[in-house]
């Protein structure tokens, strides 16, 4: 049986939480109204979520949100009326009883009419509440609805700064426009490493990604460090397509530090769960040194001694290094994936080595 992919599978539990979340709905309102529970009501909630479902993913694509929001409104009104004429039709084909030449008055009737408008209501909750846990991510969006971080929590996090090499250049070359789109498709093709290592998405600052996890989250099976390595082996196999589109190949440089942060949801206008310590502009600094050291990411010995099968990673001790506003020095590694140049000159070495 062959091994469903991350993303499809993230897809999946969407389209399921549609029908669920959708059945809900129907099932509270229904009750309120009649005090009773019909199974009838049930799965047509269930199986209309799941069409609402279908219809947000296929109007989520790259190529649709470029459209203009009004004309993808009515695109999406089109699709639930659309949706909601063919269950429709399926109860009138169920019930042989409606005639064809009936169906006016059938609709006119309080009892089909009201469903038919609540109907088009709840698959616009659902979709507006789907698009919201998209913008600012579900695991911020259940924090703010169970207000886990009214008061402000201590918590040990694992913060991964990725920063696209050569941007400037890059920007200057392509012309904004295009670069947010070389941008967009980087980030877009990271989409199945960011879900299988578990990471959030913390922020966007102009061209660099700020990754976090939990400490337990990120440490195990190495997350923290399979996310980096996943996302450079994902942009390496989409390289023709990058050059072909942009005659550019997107490579990132990244740093990786663990420590107390304080959060706490912030805001009055607009509000937000931000972290804050001193970790935050400690992997700052960290990044910053990536190109003196000629390094795809550095990470703290102090978050490194907490990763598993440490044997099986290749890195170079940096050793204590300064790091700029800081009094204190921070030991550092350079680690070395299996795919870089610094793999293929060990496997020379040791082939030499046994020849001998």
């Amino acid at each position: 049986m062959p091994k469903i992919g991350v993303l499809k599978k993230n897809k999946l539990k969407r389209l399921l939480r549609f029908g669920f979340y959708t059945s809900l709905c129907f099932t509270v309102i229904f009750f309120l109204d009649t005090n009773n529970i019909y199974i009838e009501q049930v799965l047509i909630g269930f199986i209309f979520g799941i069409l609402v479902g279908i219809l947000e993913e296929a109007t989520s694509h790259r190529s649709y949100i470029n459209i203009a929001l009004p004309l993808q409104f009515i695109i999406k009104l089109f699709g639930i009326v659309l949706i909601v004429a063919v269950m429709l039709l399926c109860l009138v084909l169920i019930h042989p009883q409606v005639e064809f030449e009936d169906l006016r008055a059938f609709l006119q009737q309080k009892e089909v009419s009201s469903p038919l408008i609540l109907a088009i209501i709840v698959a616009f909750t659902m979709i507006t509440y789907f698009q919201v846990e998209k913008l600012i991510g579900k695991n911020v969006l259940i924090n703010y609805l169970n207000g886990r971080y009214r008061k402000p929590k201590k918590e040990i996090r694992v913060f991964l700064f990725l920063d696209l090499k050569g941007s400037t250049t890059i920007s200057e070359k392509l012309g904004n426009e295009t670069y947010y789109s070389f941008l967009n498709d980087a980030i877009y093709e990271m989409s199945a490493a960011i879900m299988e290592t578990k990471a959030e998405i913390y922020q966007y600052v102009g061209d660099e990604i700020v990754f976090t996890w939990p400490l337990d989250k990120g440490i195990t099976n190495n997350n923290c460090l399979r996310l980096f390595e996943k996302i450079v082996n994902k942009l390496e196999s989409k390289k023709s397509y990058f050059h072909k589109n942009y005659g550019y190949q997107p490579v990132f440089k990244g740093a990786m530090h663990a420590g107390l942060v304080l959060a706490a949801e912030i805001g009055h206008i607009k509000k937000d769960i931000v972290y804050t310590g001193d970790v935050l502009n400690v992997t700052a600094r960290m990044e910053a040194l990536c190109n003196k050291h000629d390094a795809n990411i550095l990470v703290s010995k102090s978050l490194f001694n907490l990763l598993d099968l440490k044997h099986e990673i290749l890195y170079e001790d940096l050793g204590a290094i300064s790091l700029k506003g800081k009094d204190e020095k921070l030991e550092l590694l350079k680690i070395h994936f299996s795919d870089s140049s610094f793999n293929e000159e060990r496997k020379e070495i040791e082939k030499a080595l046994k020849s001998n």
